[in-house]
């Protein structure tokens, strides 16, 4: 898998292939965070672009139906019974009828409609079904293209908060992601997104780490509705509150005995689990306890753990899946630094994953070399350099051959550190 950025963000230009542990290094402001939304952006837009597309149709045929049906007093039985949203499933699923015929559709509608046991001709009058039923008809033909340009339109803009052009740069953006034969190519101008084809889609969701306090966050009840246009942190929540898993048993015996060393060096760091509370809220519940401790008092290193145990045990985390992790040593003292080292690595050697890691210490980078290593994986590890020139323009160059230039940038401040005490002697 490899990743193209150009004029996108901060960074001027940058080629990475994401192939195993792939290791972003570089100070603060260098356009490490953007390697890592663009993409999580190409990923969260292009996963299963069929389904993204008939969700929009059916929201927004649920939303005319809303302000038809809104008083169910005039709703049949059956209509109550199946909820506005499946009816509207079932006006999707006979689309290609309803365009051809559109009082078939009107017909289909009105039916919905009864008061007191019998029809209301004036009722139907009120609401006026021909309108309701064209309004439909309009969404039932709105070519999908025009939706996913859209979908991705909002989706892009999310994660970069509007700003996805280099503000360096008059020049338009480009963000292109190859899978095997596959690539998927999105050009940005004056920060609108446009996609030329649409031949290709994902089947896996990438997985952004970012932020601990994410779990301090979390209102479950929230969550149930704002996952449409949701950035990366919205996302990682649904993920942490809900079971992903749609596995056999069997499936289910083989992750388990993938993740059961991965599981064991969790547990010796992290033996509680995430638990949903009766205020919609997370917790944390002790090992081999009843009692729930708030997630707000759990320590900030111990909730990055807790992240990626949760993962696991909600199948979110599965084979050649992809995980981007901006900065994860951030609240780890150093020998929790060398667990989640190392759980990195064995991540990707059980589970193959590609995984996206920003860092900016060169002791936990140290630690990846290490434990990659001793793993056997280090020939499918990448290292590259971010740094940001004169102009302020970020450039990511490839340095796995010469990891040293990453060590020598890194380790300024501990030399001039040690020059000044020189100095004072």
């Amino acid at each position: 898998m490899e990743l193209y950025l150009k004029n996108i963000g901060k960074v001027a230009e940058a080629k990475v292939e994401i192939k195993g542990v792939t290791v972003v290094a570089g100070e603060n402001d260098t356009g490490k965070s953007t390697v890592g939304r663009a993409l999580f952006s190409l990923f969260n837009s292009f996963y299963e672009i069929g389904d993204q597309i008939r969700q929009e149709r059916i929201a927004s045929i649920v939303s005319v139906l809303r302000i038809t049906y809104g008083n169910t007093f005039f709703i049949t039985d059956d209509l109550q019974a199946k909820g506005l949203e499946e009816y509207a499933e079932e006006i999707l699923d006979k689309a290609q009828e309803y365009k051809k015929d559109i009082k078939l559709l009107e017909k289909d509608i009105q039916s919905g409609l009864i008061v007191d046991g019998d029809r209301s001709e004036s009722y139907f009058e009120a609401i006026d079904v021909e309108d309701v039923a064209k309004r439909v008809y309009d969404i039932l033909c709105v070519p999908d293209d025009d939706i996913f340009q859209s979908v991705i339109n909002k989706k892009i803009n999310a994660e970069f908060n509007g700003q996805l052009l280099n503000i360096y740069a008059d020049t338009e953006g480009v963000i292109t992601l190859k899978v095997k034969d596959e690539e998927l190519t999105v050009n940005v101008f004056s920060n609108a997104v446009s996609v030329s084809e649409i031949n290709h889609c994902l089947h896996t969701e990438a997985i952004y780490i970012d932020d601990p306090f994410v779990l301090d966050d979390m209102n479950l009840r929230m969550l149930q509705w704002r996952l449409s246009y949701a950035d990366h942190r919205i996302q990682l929540e649904h993920k942490l509150a809900f079971n992903q898993s749609a596995a056999s048993v069997v499936d289910e015996l083989v992750v388990e005995k993938k993740f059961e060393k991965i599981y064991e060096m969790l547990s010796s760091v992290c033996s509680g689990t995430i638990v949903k509370q009766k205020n919609r809220r997370v917790g944390y519940r002790l090992k081999n306890s009843l009692k729930t401790l708030s997630i707000k008092n759990l320590s900030t290193g111990l909730k990055t753990f807790a992240i990626l145990k949760t993962l696991l045990s909600n199948g979110a985390i599965t084979d050649n899946g992809t995980i981007i992790l901006d900065e994860p040593e951030i609240h780890l003292h150093p020998e929790w630094q060398l667990r989640f080292a190392e759980l990195i690595v064995l991540l990707y050697k059980e589970f193959h994953m590609h995984i996206l890691l920003n860092t900016h210490s060169p002791y936990f980078l140290r630690a990846i070399e290490v434990y990659a290593a001793k793993y056997g994986v280090s020939d499918i590890c990448r290292y590259y350099l971010a740094e940001v020139n004169e102009e302020g323009s970020a450039y990511i160059s490839d340095v796995t051959t010469e990891i040293d230039k990453i060590y020598a940038k890194l380790s300024k401040p501990l030399q001039r550190l040690e020059d000044e005490r020189w100095n004072i002697d």
